[in-house]
């Protein structure tokens, strides 16, 4: 038993003594912008910035703000500027993360008719998946949202619910390494 015990420690000394560092990245943060579309007539084509922090490569945690110029029908014209805050959990698929996420915010409805414009701000939750593709220095990210906002209190009615698809560009930055 004791040579079997001393054999371990031999063998466990010359694995220290050949092994080197390993080097885990703490995090990485985002800085990019944001094109999306969203459901015709209220929310329709925007742009807007992002960025956001992802610690231990395990969570994202980010905040966004997007402008929707929507759509301008029977001389009423839509729009919608979304504030969130973003909450996802980053689960790696080969090269590729996929990350379930849930946004929480508001959204600042604007409608203009006959010169008058009326404003209304509601409470947005809107989960949803994201894919990130790191592309040379940077990440691609599809993402599809269900956008669920409480209803707007405009003169014409709105879509206040609805897909919102959106591809944002970042740059990530590595935050830090730590060493074993």
């Amino acid at each position: 038993m004791r040579r079997i015990a001393r054999y371990c420690l031999l063998v466990g000394g010359l694995a220290l003594l050949n092994a080197t560092s390993l080097a885990g990245q703490i995090g990485e943060l985002h800085l990019g912008v944001v094109a999306s579309y969203g459901t015709p007539g209220t929310y329709g084509p925007g742009a807007g910035l992002v960025l956001g922090i992802a610690p231990g490569r395990l969570v994202y945690v980010g905040v966004r703000w997007s402008y929707q110029v929507g759509a301008t029908t029977l001389q009423v014209r839509n729009r919608v500027q979304s504030f969130a805050a973003d909450l996802g959990v980053q689960i790696p698929a080969g090269s590729l993360e996929v990350v379930p996420s849930l946004s929480l915010g508001a959204l600042r409805y604007a409608q203009r008719a006959a010169g008058i414009t009326t404003i209304s701000t509601e409470f947005l939750a809107a989960p949803g998946l994201s894919v990130e593709i790191p592309v040379a220095r940077v990440a691609l990210i599809p993402e599809l949202q269900l956008y669920l906002a409480g209803s707007p209190n405009l003169p014409q009615r709105v879509t206040h619910r609805g897909l919102l698809a959106s591809v944002r560009l970042v740059v990530p930055i590595e935050v830090s390494r730590f060493k074993w």
